[in-house]
């Protein structure tokens, strides 16, 4: 029983850490977006 506490906890914590890298990197192609749109409208 407690492997599967110890398992469920491993993976909860390498969701956390890739819904963050995920964030990061929908962030980032966000901005490029606006950067292109703006240089289209330049």
């Amino acid at each position: 029983m407690e492997n599967i506490v110890k398992t469920v906890q491993q993976f909860l914590e390498y969701s956390d850490t890739k819904l963050e890298e995920l964030a990061k990197k929908n962030q980032a192609l966000k901005l490029q977006e606006e950067n292109q749109e703006r240089s289209k409208d330049e």
